[in-house]
């Protein structure tokens, strides 16, 4: 089995203007769907067991994200964790006065997330985060996201629900979100 590092290089290879490979992000995209996930397990079958549901539906969840991310330079180290992306998302561009209500407003997409008790259950509610990120043109740390999957169900170890509600209801200390990223 390989890591996720190797994983997002080689997405990243199939996504540069040279090596252009639309079939494998497509297939990677397609990888989020039960109906069509079986596309993507060519690509991820190096990465995880096949026959471990839970690894497979982590990798293909991450796989997913990078092949949606990557071609518009959205895949960045440092971006933050799950709930950093949402406040991003709910904060949009303007950085309103009134944050606190346009946070409160999306408050309950969020809770959504803290609520799934199985990282297959995260996983469905991932993929329409990391869409909407795509869309509104904001950054996704893919390797955090990757650590947070793998620890969303142990909590003894890390509670990574609440990374995310510190991550969603914080104020940074530069009132902006760490959207400054290495790939």
């Amino acid at each position: 089995m390989s890591d996720i590092n190797e994983l997002l290089a080689d997405i990243a290879r199939a996504a540069s203007p040279a090596r252009e490979d639309r079939g494998k992000l497509a297939a990677l995209r397609r990888g989020c769907s039960e109906a069509t996930e079986q596309y993507a397990w060519p690509y991820i079958a190096e990465y995880c067991d096949l026959t471990d549901k839970r690894q497979r539906v982590i990798w293909l969840t991450v796989a997913y994200a990078a092949a949606t991310l990557t071609p518009d330079g959205l895949v960045c180290t440092g971006a933050g964790n799950g709930g950093a992306t949402m406040r991003r998302l709910a904060l949009g561009d303007d950085h309103p006065k009134d944050a606190d209500k346009v946070l409160a407003s999306f408050e309950a997409r969020f809770r959504r997330l803290l609520t799934c008790q199985t990282t297959e259950e995260l996983c469905q509610h991932v993929v329409r985060v990391v869409r909407a990120a795509s869309a509104k043109g904001k950054p996704v740390d893919v390797r955090q996201l990757f650590r947070d999957l793998q620890d969303w169900e142990d909590r003894k170890t890390r509670d990574v629900r609440v990374e995310w509600a510190r991550g969603y209801w914080d104020v940074p200390a530069n009132g902006r979100g760490a959207e400054t990223c290495a790939t």
